[in-house]
This record gives C-alpha cells, sequence and structure tokens, in this order.
C-alpha cells in the first residue's frame, strides 16, 4: 500500500491511496503520527487537481518479496468496495467517497465527530459498522442522512454487538392539478426511522415504536427483517417492543419461512442474515406453529432443498412430536 498524505495539526491527514485492493485498511499512524482525518474527495474520481508536494509513505508489506503482487493502482471510484478506519480518524472531508458507486461497507468509530458534506454522494452503501469506545454517540445519522437506500448497521458497545435494520426510502413529485400544487408522496418508512437520533445517539425506543409504519410501508422482507434483527439482538428492547415484534413474527412464519427457503436456493442473503440462519432461530424461540413448519418443510423439499427440509423435519419431531396412539383392549 502506498499513501499519500501531509502533516496537519495534531496529526496526518490522507490525501489518496494505491493498492491492488478494493478493500481499504486505513493505518492509525504514519511514522509514529496519528492519522486523524480523510481529505476531500480522497477516494473519488472527480477530484479537480492532486496534490504535488504532498508525502508519500510505503507500507511494510510492500518492502516484502512481491514477485506475485498485483500492480497497485489508485483506490477510488469503482474500485472500492470497503473501507475500515481506526479510532484515531475523527473527521471525513467533503466528498470523500464521491462517485464510489461499489463501496458496500463503511466501519469506522464512535471518534469521528465530523463529517463533510455529500461525503457518500454516488455510493450504494449496504452496511455500516460503528465501534464504541466512549458512550453511544457517532456519526451513523449522518450517514443515513445521505443514502435512501437499505442499510443494515453493526453496533459494537464494548462487548456488546447489536444489528439493526434501516429500510429504503423514497419521495415522489406528484402534480395536484386541480390545486396547482406539487405533492411529496414518501414510500418506505426509511426516512421516519432515519430521525431516531437524539444529539448523535441512536434512540432504541423510538425506533421500536416506528414498526406499526414500517407494517404499512415497507416490503415484506424488509417488515419480517427489522423485527428479526431485534430479537436477535435484543440491545435496549423493551418488553412491550419484544411482544409486539412476536406477535408479528408468529403471525407470519409462513411467508417468513418460505422467504428464507428461496432465498436459501438463490444462494443470497436476506436483511435479517443467513436465511437458514435466521429459520433456525425462528425454530429456537418456538416461533413456528405446527401448520406453518409444516408448510415450510413441504415447500423447502419442493424446490430441491432437501437439506434444509431434512433440519425442518427435526425441528417439527423436537417441537411438535407424534403421541403414540394406545390400544386398549
Amino acid at each position: 500500500m502506498k499513501i499519500q498524505y501531509q502533516k496537519i495539526e495534531k496529526g496526518i491527514e490522507i490525501l489518496r491511496i494505491w493498492q491492488d485492493s478494493g478493500i481499504i485498511r486505513v493505518p492509525e499512524q504514519i511514522e509514529g503520527i496519528p492519522v486523524i482525518r480523510i481529505a476531500p474527495y480522497t477516494f473519488s474520481l472527480h477530484k479537480d487537481e492532486e496534490e504535488k508536494n504532498a508525502s508519500v509513505y510505503q507500507t511494510g508489506e510492500d518492502e516484502e518479496d512481491d514477485r506475485f503482487a498485483q500492480p497497485e493502482v489508485l483506490c477510488c471510484g469503482g474500485m472500492v468496495s470497503e473501507i475500515h478506519l481506526p479510532s484515531t480518524v475523527q473527521s471525513i472531508g467533503n466528498y470523500a467517497f464521491y462517485g464510489c458507486m461499489n463501496l458496500k461497507l463503511f466501519h469506522g468509530t464512535d471518534a469521528i465527530v465530523r463529517m463533510g458534506s455529500g461525503v457518500f454522494t454516488g455510493c450504494r452503501l449496504e452496511k455500516v459498522e460503528i465501534d464504541f469506545f466512549d458512550g453511544n454517540k457517532s456519526c451513523l445519522k449522518e450517514i443515513l442522512t445521505e443514502i435512501r437506500y437499505q442499510i443494515i448497521a453493526t453496533l459494537r458497545y464494548q462487548g456488546t454487538e447489536t444489528k439493526i435494520l434501516f429500510p429504503e426510502y423514497y419521495a415522489d413529485a406528484v402534480e395536484n392539478t386541480p390545486a396547482r400544487i406539487v405533492e411529496t408522496h414518501y414510500y418506505g418508512s426509511g426516512g421516519e426511522y432515519r430521525e431516531c437520533f437524539y444529539r448523535r445517539e441512536l434512540d432504541y425506543g423510538k425506533y421500536d415504536r416506528l414498526f406499526a409504519l414500517s407494517e404499512v410501508r415497507d416490503s415484506e422482507e424488509a417488515i419480517f427483517s427489522v423485527a428479526l434483527m431485534r430479537l436477535k439482538y435484543p440491545w435496549k428492547l423493551e418488553e412491550s417492543a419484544k411482544i409486539r415484534y412476536e406477535n408479528y413474527v408468529k403471525a407470519h412464519m409462513e411467508k417468513i419461512g418460505r422467504s428464507c427457503v428461496a432465498a436459501v436456493k438463490e444462494r443470497r442473503e436476506i436483511a435479517a442474515g443467513e436465511p437458514q440462519d435466521v429459520l433456525l432461530f425462528c425454530c429456537r424461540e418456538n416461533y413456528f406453529d405446527e401448520q406453518s413448519l409444516e408448510k415450510t418443510i413441504t415447500y423447502a423439499a419442493d424446490v430441491g432443498q432437501t437439506e434444509l427440509s431434512a433440519i425442518l423435519m427435526d425441528e417439527r419431531y423436537r417441537s411438535f412430536p407424534k403421541k403414540k396412539k394406545k390400544f386398549v383392549l
């Protein structure tokens, strides 16, 4: 990895990075000085002018035998797939990831207290990971404000990990000709979920109270994923919210089971996680009733998922054992 940087007050600012992979792990320090800032347009193709007098740092692994190594290229635009920032980074400049259309994962810490404008313009983030070392405040709200697509947030609070889903949303301008006005129609509950913050801290109670809105506006998979992720990672989950989520899941287990089996067949994840793991979680928590479990087993067999069908049959045997018939002479 080759890093272009400059010294600023109290630390190092990263300007550009070259390497042979789109998975970028920014070092904590360069020459003993902490890396505290990502400069504007660092990972963007749209930078107007490159710095000419900046310093360059070559990481240690590049000094080893590199006969089979791929040539290093400038990490920007579509090449960038993941970004991992150390706990020393405190700010990210304007449009730092502008145009990184393949950026799927952002991993940072609660040390990030300043984010510029348009940082994720042109990105379609899918996952955000935040490590907390000092309290519960983070840059998560700023990230979500820029991304209208569905995002899974993994939040690690000093030994406790939780995952939470922020659904997709979009707005559409519809002309009301008789009234001579343009009305804005909103689709999806993601806009409201993105307002569940108070002074950069996620309000889990407010988040849980929005579930009724999600049931009305969101896709079936998004709705049950919101519920299952809160049940699987119950950080700050109040009992009333838990009951509400469980009631929804139990009432829709036939559809949830069918969606998970279809996802296994298509070899894709769902928002709630690996579909087979989701099914096993529902089994452990006794969310299936006998009828929904039987229909899920039948559907799995019909689409050729015999291994999954066998796993669910074991669950049927455990939860709903057949009563032995008694013969009385």
